[in-house]
């Protein structure tokens, strides 16, 4: 590349006040607003959907307002429709996934959706009575201090977007429920979720999508640590190469070994660096040894973290996103040449202390390529042996049980509520919904139509009390 073709990066730009962002689709967002204009992807997106909200819930809020009890109807509504918008905007930056050769991953996802919805307020709920409401904040607070941890953004996002807004439109759509069935246990749910992820971020936000696309919640600590260990490299050498050929192997496993979902990523950034440079702090979890297909990655580590470092000049960055579900998406899209250097960390087990990390040298990278390697080939067979009925259950146990343990771990919970609550049961409405979502191509037209969509978001209807559960109807 000749200083010719260098863009001038302008990135910088995005997080002004007024600016719009970029667009990085076409697609356009309706959801319910009928009439109204429809609401792009993005910064511009984000203005849209807080401008056409009732109350106050999606700007800034203070920590009195995250410790009450719960949301009004007004505030339940309001998030109901943002998690819509940022469902669907998080949906269309990655709308060629979705469909496996291997995996029934629609059906297990929308199985996994109402699964979660049904169970999770319940587990939410004994959590918050362990910890206090200030406890559940704290746990957010904690990824501050922590790499290689799941108490990270995509987990937090799914507490709310995937268990309230995915499990309540789908059992909606399936006719299942009525818009004024579960208030009481969604408002646990949007709770909770709003607790850890403002404990995280502690500037008043919930969702990156609210703050232009910024996850940069690592303390300066954690920072430092990890750029002192990285190596400068140029675009071709041997190291450039040895790091970029991990960073691909190994999230193509910590990907499938989460049936093939983005719980086994984790990205934080951007953090901009003294020289101007841009890092990004990945977490790739290769080997989350709760589940039984996991042995086939037996002598690998619990994760391995990596600091990623761009040149924004040498890209010539017109936007960066870290989006809600922990994934970066930059525009030009294709990043890896702008790599100019990097780090990698060793998290053996979940519970490993951080002073137990420690930096794998770039040179030391091929005995730990070759067990992925190996895990990755063991985990293609293993599954092309499964049954669709078999592929199905292990990918609900994926999201319900993932998106959930690391809250469980972090409140000493987990154990309890597997041994007294049947935490790793399928609730029987859920067994029978396996039959249900086959029919009339409830998986191929309903759900696009009206989960992926925004359509199928209804709000809860005007004076519904706030009191209206499972356990009584009102």
């Amino acid at each position: 590349m000749t200083d010719s073709d260098i863009r001038k990066a302008s990135y910088k730009k995005r997080y002004e006040d007024g600016d719009d962002g970029l667009r990085f689709q076409d697609l356009l967002y309706q959801g319910n607003f009928h009439g109204m204009d429809p609401i792009p992807d993005g910064i511009k997106g984000d203005r849209m959907i807080r401008e056409r909200l009732k109350s106050g819930v999606m700007e800034k809020v203070t920590k009195e307002q995250v410790l009450k009890d719960q949301f009004t109807l007004e505030e339940m509504n309001d998030l109901n429709n943002y998690l819509a918008w940022n469902i669907w905007d998080v949906l269309v930056m990655r709308a060629t996934e979705g469909v496996s050769g291997m995996i029934p991953r629609q059906e297990y996802e929308i199985l996994s959706f109402m699964q979660e919805f049904y169970r999770y307020p319940e587990f939410m709920r004994l959590m918050t009575d362990q910890v206090g409401a200030q406890g559940i904040m704290d746990i957010g607070t904690s990824a501050k201090f922590e790499i290689g941890t799941k108490v990270n953004a995509v987990h937090d996002w799914c507490l709310g977007a995937v268990a309230f807004g995915m499990g309540r439109c789908g059992l909606l759509a399936l006719e299942t429920i009525q818009a004024d069935d579960y208030v009481e246990e969604s408002n646990e749910i949007l709770k909770f979720m709003q607790r850890v992820l403002w404990g995280k971020r502690q500037d008043g936000y919930i969702l990156n999508s609210q703050d232009r696309y910024r996850c940069a919640i690592h303390d300066q600590s954690i920072i430092d640590m990890l750029v002192n260990e990285v190596v400068d490299f140029e675009e071709g050498s041997d190291q450039f190469k040895a790091f970029t050929q991990f960073n691909a192997t190994a999230e193509l496993l910590a990907f499938f070994d989460h049936y093939d979902c983005r719980l086994g990523l984790g990205d934080t950034g951007p953090y901009e660096l003294p020289d101007g440079r841009i890092l990004i702090i990945r977490d790739l979890f290769v080997n989350e040894e709760i589940y039984h297909w996991s042995d086939v990655c037996e002598g690998l580590p619990y994760s391995y973290t990596l600091a990623v470092v761009l040149d924004p000049e040498k890209l010539g960055l017109e936007e960066i996103r870290v989006n809600d579900i922990s994934t970066t998406f930059t525009q030009p899209k294709n990043y890896i040449p702008a790599i100019t250097g990097g780090a990698i960390f060793v998290k053996d087990k979940w519970d490993t202390p951080m002073g137990e990390i420690h930096p794998l040298g770039l040179d030391q990278l091929d005995p730990h390529l070759d067990k992925i390697r190996e895990a990755t080939v063991k985990m293609y067979d293993k599954t092309l042996r499964m049954s669709r009925r078999i592929l199905c259950t292990n990918g609900i146990y994926s999201y319900y049980i993932d998106m959930l343990l690391p809250y469980l771990r972090a409140t000493g919970l987990y154990d309890e509520v597997c041994a007294k609550y049947d935490f790793w049961e399928l609730d029987q409405r859920v067994s029978q919904a396996y039959y249900d979502i086959t029919k009339r191509n409830f998986v191929q037209v309903t759900v696009p139509q009206k989960i992926f969509s925004g359509a199928g978001y209804l709000p809860f209807p005007e004076g519904t009390d706030l009191r209206r559960s499972k356990y009584s109807v009102l």
